[in-house]
């Protein structure tokens, strides 16, 4: 056997451990790592390694994504933190390098394709399986809710979100009336899962936010004033008829509003004592921040200052994207993390095709991590970066080339 043919099949391996991390990412985060590191091991054997990383820095995103690690770097720096906690927390952003290496090698359209159809057969047998637990209240993860088959309920939640877009994206590219169905009824079990079953509010906000976004970039602003009043009926459908959804929302308002007098911890009423201590923090140093790897030790020992109780306890995240990146590395780190959100979306309209996905993705993961760190957790991380780096890789398609198609 040729060299060439060697290399390329290390190629073409690269590709399916690609694919089989981004669906492993919210069900098993053993297999998501074996799989990511399988990918990077048969990438570098590929040949293609030098010439993918150039292509992912020429990348606009992929230069984002640099300029923002190099800062991460330059804050571990100063952050007052023992050498292991600044390795740990650089380490804790790999999703994006995964979505940095993926810029410079994921641009064939076949392997996009696959992506997308592969991600959508396991998504659905993965909701059939949940609604034959949920409807036999059949628990299959330990202290969660059942119908919840993948690492917990909102890894479950986004991922469902993640296959709504999926479906909206081949909905325009296909013609056939059954085939249409086909993904009607997905796009329906994906969402009614969402909303009665996974129970988690980083989907009820992510989904209606994210499907606005990729229908007005498909089909044009002046279908806006439609878009919003049909996502407005569904939602205000759901709305009435989930019981789920009601208590979470009951339950989310109740905790925000208790926050300073209840006398135990509650996942609302923590996120506002991440918010307003962090912020106090931040405040202190709000250009350089305290340094990468900082949170933890900075902002436990504050909280330990001002309280006896459970909001007096460590934490080493905020449940705050922004105000995670913001304290640890100041507004010229969040200015930079920003910017690449802000290019990678640009960048995904432009697109248009696969990058809208990614595009909407992202807006939904936006609005996500205003309460969660969607962006460094290792299933939503991982299932982002993926289909980020995946979706947005364009190498110039240069006449009669095979190889990019």
């Amino acid at each position: 056997m040729s060299y060439s043919a060697v290399t390329q099949k290390f190629l073409i391996a690269s590709y399916c451990f690609a694919i089989v991390t981004a669906i492993a990412a919210p069900i098993s985060t053993f297999i998501a790592s074996i799989a990511s590191i399988a990918m990077l091991v048969t990438w570098i054997f590929s040949g293609h390694l030098w010439q993918g990383l150039k292509n992912s820095a020429s990348h606009p995103v992929g230069k984002m994504i640099l300029v923002f690690f190099l800062w991460l770097v330059i804050g571990s720096f100063y952050a007052d933190t023992v050498l292991q906690d600044k390795l740990i927390t650089l380490y804790s952003w790999r999703p994006l390098f995964f979505s940095f290496l993926l810029l410079g090698m994921f641009y064939k359209i076949k392997w996009k394709n696959r992506l997308i159809y592969m991600y959508l057969v396991a998504m659905v047998i993965v909701v059939l399986i949940s609604f034959v637990l949920w409807i036999l209240d059949i628990h299959v993860r330990a202290g969660l809710a059942s119908g919840i088959v993948m690492t917990n309920h909102t890894t479950q939640s986004m991922a469902f979100f993640v296959g709504v877009l999926c479906c909206l994206f081949l909905w325009g590219q296909v013609n056939n009336l059954q085939k249409k169905s086909i993904l009607a009824v997905i796009i329906i079990l994906f969402v009614v899962n969402i909303f009665f079953v996974s129970a988690s509010r980083s989907g009820y906000v992510a989904l209606p936010v994210a499907v606005v976004f990729f229908l007005v970039n498909a089909y044009g602003f002046k279908k806006l004033p439609h878009i919003l009043g049909g996502v407005m009926v569904v939602a205000i459908l759901i709305a009435l008829s989930s019981n789920t959804l009601q208590e979470r929302t009951k339950l989310a308002l109740e905790e925000k509003t208790n926050a300073q007098i209840d006398e135990q911890y509650s996942s609302i009423g923590v996120r506002e004592i991440f918010r307003e201590n962090a912020l106090e923090l931040i405040l202190q140093k709000p250009i350089l921040g305290y340094g990468t790897s900082s949170f933890k030790s900075t902002y436990s020992e504050h909280v330990a200052k001002k309280y006896q109780d459970w909001r007096g306890v460590a934490s080493s995240d905020p449940h705050n994207q922004y105000l995670f990146v913001w304290l640890e590395n100041g507004v010229i780190g969040l200015f930079l993390f920003l910017a690449y959100i802000f290019v990678a979306i640009k960048s995904g309209v432009q697109q248009k095709s696969y990058g809208l996905i990614a595009a909407s993705l992202l807006t939904g993961y936006v609005v996500t991590s205003l309460f969660n760190s969607h962006f460094k957790t290792f299933p939503e991380g991982h299932l982002l970066a993926f289909f980020v780096g995946c979706l947005l890789s364009n190498l110039p398609i240069k006449k009669g080339c095979s190889e990019c198609l």
